[in-house]
């Protein structure tokens, strides 16, 4: 990366970070936030399945039913923890697993097309929409600080990687799949992790906002953030390579697309949640 691209992406970063944070602080605004999301990367997603396919119209509608599951499970479990939802909300993936079937049986007639809008649109609803919103039931569960958190730490560990690396990468950590991560990259992100989540919580129990962190606690999530985020940023690299592209899209400047922007997120959120509930209960 160039001058140039470096100071685009952290440009676009300062501009778009603060009004992604300040999404996270109510409930309505992360829906829509996760959403739009959940719909930009999972059209990138479809869309690198399906290049060569000219029917616009179904990967829209794809695009919309994964979205639109998204939404539907971030009410659903509002009201599920008000107790007024007779099912377990994320029925609403398998439904919109459904909807996404019949319109590719109802729009799409050539079998090889048929099985890779199948294949995107089933990866989109899970990899995507439920993965990402698990942030829901972070924020539902421990609060918008502690979703606030689990987002900056993955940007933590990503700037923290991406510097030692820099700096000091020597061994690769994947040369067939990611030839630019480095173990050094990995071991610092890491440390960055670590002393962010410290600050961040020196910081949130001043204010209020989060619950404490002890200092065992912030080394289990430090070293949860550095390894799945790295499994996250690896299966996208996976899945690009398979399809000789180097960015999922151009729709963030210096970032490539956004399943590029999100890729380690979506494996760390549902592994934060989970490490929540073994941690607080």
């Amino acid at each position: 990366m160039n001058k140039k691209e470096l100071w685009t992406r952290v440009l676009s970063g300062v501009i778009i970070g603060p009004i992604v944070i300040f999404s996270y602080l109510t409930y309505p605004t992360l829906l829509g936030l996760v959403t739009t999301i959940v719909m930009l990367a999972s059209f990138e997603l479809i869309e690198l399945f399906t290049s060569d396919v000219k029917n616009s119209f179904i990967k829209l509608l794809l695009t919309f039913i994964v979205g639109t599951s998204s939404l539907i499970y971030g009410f659903s479990l509002e009201a599920e923890y008000r107790g007024i939802l007779p099912f377990e909300s994320e029925g609403i993936f398998f439904l919109a697993f459904v909807a996404s079937v019949f319109s590719i049986m109802l729009l799409v007639k050539e079998i090889t097309y048929t099985k890779r809008f199948i294949e995107s649109s089933a990866l989109s609803i899970i990899y995507v929409s439920f993965f990402l919103s698990n942030f829901y039931l972070i924020h539902l569960n421990y609060g918008p600080g502690m979703a606030i958190l689990a987002l900056t730490a993955v940007w933590a560990y990503d700037a923290g990687a991406y510097f030692f690396g820099l700096s000091f990468g020597k061994h690769k950590l994947s040369p067939h799949f990611s030839p630019k991560k480095s173990w050094e990259g990995f071991l610092g992100g890491i440390f960055f992790t670590f002393a962010y989540i410290l600050i961040f919580d020196s910081i949130g129990i001043f204010f209020g906002a989060i619950q404490k962190i002890t200092f065992l606690q912030a080394i289990i999530f430090a070293l949860m953030v550095g390894f799945f985020d790295t499994i996250g940023d690896l299966t996208e690299s996976t899945i690009k390579r398979y399809y000789n592209v180097k960015n999922s899209g151009e729709i963030l400047p210096g970032h490539g697309g956004m399943l590029d922007r999100i890729d380690g997120l979506l494996i760390v959120t549902p592994m934060w949640y989970f490490l929540l509930r073994i941690l607080w209960i």
